[in-house]
């Protein structure tokens, strides 16, 4: 079913601004928005658990797009309406509302690949160590601390659509103490001082800790790493940031490690 709005004050437009603005609308609400085409394609031709997109939401320009569902309710938004909306500056006239359904944090208790990100507070950082992860095969992603919010708006865009494919919980001290009675190692990333990546030897059961850029890693989740590990750099680069240091060290552990990744 298609509707048109043409208020910027009707009271959905206003649930729509929340949700692009609040994270205190977004947990209550239990939705997120979704904006372009790729995340909404994604939702569109792939299952997802815990992801259900609900509602497109369009500008009038571009109610004739051949793409567009039959099977979703759609809203058109007048174009000074849903600019009002959007975080994009060359919006693409697309947002989804999609509800996300939590599951309680598991993992697999004999071998897995697990990210734990410390107060990553930037949400492109976020979004592309959530994007490398799946990318790596990695099992799921752990966010302990004052740690941005994942369904932000700049995490989800920064995502590029791999939101949908990722597990993500945010954990506690307790879920940490589960992962470490169960025997997995938790390697922690520094900037000096730490084995060298390519010399590091992974095992089957590996949590790659990442802190913030500005903080680094916790002084409590350093006193639990089995192992530290830096990624040796040319000496004309003094370092790099959270997302391309994570990045690396997650391929590096796929490559590097027998766990097994073709689990579906």
């Amino acid at each position: 079913m298609t509707r048109e709005i043409t208020s910027a004050t009707n009271p959905f437009v206003k649930e729509l601004r929340a949700l692009a603005t609040s994270k205190k609308a977004r947990q209550e609400s239990g939705t997120f928005i979704i904006e372009g085409w790729r995340g909404i394609g994604t939702l569109l031709t792939h299952e997802s658990q815990s992801y259900k997109l609900e509602r497109l939401v369009i500008s009038k320009e571009r109610q004739n797009d051949p793409r567009l569902p039959d099977s979703i309710d759609t809203v058109v938004l007048p174009d000074f309406v849903f600019a009002k909306i959007s975080d994009v500056k060359n919006t693409q006239g697309i947002l989804g509302v999609v509800r996300h359904t939590p599951a309680p944090f598991e993992f697999f208790p004999d071998t897995g690949h697990y990210l734990l990100l410390d107060a990553i507070r930037d949400p492109g950082n976020l979004g592309t160590l959530i994007r490398s992860a799946v990318g790596a095969e990695f099992d799921g992603i752990l966010l302990y601390g004052d740690c941005v919010e994942p369904f932000n708006p700049k995490v989800i865009r920064s995502s590029m659509g791999t939101f949908a494919f990722s597990n993500i919980w945010t954990i506690s001290h307790i879920d940490i103490d589960r992962l470490l009675a169960t025997g997995y190692e938790f390697c922690a990333t520094t900037g000096h001082d730490g084995n060298s990546l390519y010399e590091t030897v992974f095992t089957k059961k590996t949590v790659l800790v990442v802190g913030s850029e500005a903080h680094g890693i916790s002084d409590e989740l350093m006193q639990l790493a089995t192992q530290t590990i830096t990624i040796p750099l040319a000496k004309e680069c003094e370092s790099l940031n959270a997302a391309m240091a994570g990045s690396i060290c997650m391929f590096q552990i796929r490559l590097g490690s027998s766990c097994d990744t073709s689990r579906a």
